[in-house]
């Protein structure tokens, strides 16, 4: 490939991630097809290549991209705290961040004014350059089925409410700390004590350690009756973080994602007492490390990729418990990393069954977890709360429910999630 196409320092030739230029006009497709098996990450017109087949894994080090969209040039906050191959102006760094940088630099971030996700790890995986296909539900989303109607009645916020109260309690739900590595055992417990004997369930822990993460991710299968090789995914992350005070401080991570992660428990919770199940194999995940990268969904994701999974479609749960003050209840569907189509599809749903307010926005500076599923070629979507107007507390001692208790919009999310798994993996 010309050197003319990649933007690098000279002084780190040898580095093993490159970006790559798109917006070259008619080049760019034939550009495109010249690299698309080594490209990693695809952002503002940009991409960043494998400049080696295989990245060696360096235990405590990890390459990251940075989104610097907020400012025009680097930061000196940003530039010292590592390795920078690259950037491009107003957009994203390159770095390579051994795992306390990480940290600070996450915290700095935040204080910053960015929010979740503008830390994105990089692997060995490489970006599916698939067309995502808008999914199809196999229960249309313009018929309401009484049996969806009856359960999504039965999402309880109060109930919610305690979930998120007891995971609050915890004093940190960050990744590395022994609480934090802990919270997986606890959620795997109370999605079993509500499966109780169905033999169509398998509840386990999914392994990062080989991305440094000791922290596990939970996986929830319910097995599909007619289409079992089809997935549905609902997914929320399970880790939560003080940026402010320090990660080992008191973490409650109320909205920040004890909500969606409380959520979706709900959502199995009367699932389980309808005695549900579905055409489609449905998945409700929690995600290890999300604050630090996107860590277990980008390592769920690639492993799916890898072994040909079908997976049909994901949603993510992750702040929902925040609105101003005197505000309806609303749900917001997030339009980067997110299919259009499948977006408008749940809004239907939304009006259906969740009966409030709904709209798209931009969430500019910040992601979650569905952007690693859209990297590996899968429709997603993320339902959230205001995208510019969202908790200012995450992050933070004071991200409780005294300052988000919208749990009238919480369990709204909550029917959503139901109706979204009820049509698209099929009720039986």
């Amino acid at each position: 490939m010309p050197r003319s196409r990649i933007r690098f320092l000279p002084a780190i030739l040898s580095l093993p991630f490159a970006i790559v230029d798109l917006n070259q006009g008619a080049k760019s497709a034939a550009l495109m097809q010249e690299i698309k098996d080594r490209v990693v990450h695809l952002e503002a017109g940009h991409a960043v290549v494998k400049q080696q087949a295989n990245v060696k894994e360096v235990p405590g080090i990890a390459w990251y991209v940075v989104n610097t969209s907020k400012w025009k040039d680097i930061p000196a906050f940003i530039r010292g705290s590592g390795a920078m191959s690259d950037y491009v102006p107003g957009k994203f760094a390159l770095m390579q961040l051994a795992d306390s940088a990480a940290e600070n630099l996450s915290a700095e971030l935040h204080a910053s004014g960015m929010a979740c996700g503008v830390l994105a790890r990089l692997t060995n995986a490489t970006v599916s350059q698939e067309t995502i296909a808008t999914p199809v539900p196999l229960r249309p989303v313009d018929q309401e089925i009484a049996a969806v109607t009856a359960m999504t009645k039965a999402i309880d916020a109060d109930k919610i409410k305690a979930t998120i109260d007891e995971l609050s309690k915890i004093t940190t739900r960050y990744y590395t700390t022994p609480t934090g590595i802990n919270v997986s055992d606890w959620l795997v417990g109370r999605y079993r004590d509500l499966a109780g004997e169905r033999s169509d369930i398998e509840i386990s822990k999914y392994d990062h350690t080989a991305m440094n993460s000791r922290q596990a991710s939970v996986v929830v299968k319910i097995r599909g009756t007619k289409k079992p090789d089809e997935i549905l995914i609902l997914g929320s992350h399970i880790d939560s973080v003080n940026w402010e005070d320090g990660t080992k401080e008191r973490s409650p991570g109320a909205d920040d994602n004890a909500s969606g992660t409380a959520t979706n428990l709900d959502i199995f919770r009367v699932l389980m007492a309808n005695g549900a199940k579905f055409d489609r194999t449905v998945e409700i995940h929690g995600y290890a490390a999300e604050e630090i990268g996107l860590v277990g969904s980008l390592h769920i994701s690639n492993d799916y990729k890898v072994a040909n999974k079908r997976v049909i479609a994901m949603v993510q749960q992750d702040m929902n418990l925040y609105k101003e003050p005197g505000s309806p209840d609303k749900i917001w569907f997030v339009e980067e990393n997110t299919d259009d189509g499948f977006n408008s599809l749940l809004g239907k749903l939304v009006d259906k069954y969740a009966k409030v307010a709904w709209a798209k926005g931009s969430l500019t500076a910040g992601s979650s977890d569905h952007a690693s599923w859209k990297r590996r070629g899968y429709a997603a979507a993320f339902p959230f709360e205001h995208p510019q107007d969202h908790n200012p507390h995450i992050h933070s001692a004071d991200d409780t429910t005294v300052n988000a208790n919208a749990f009238s919009q919480t369990a709204a999310f909550g029917k959503l999630g139901l109706a979204y798994v009820a049509h698209f993996a099929g009720l039986n």
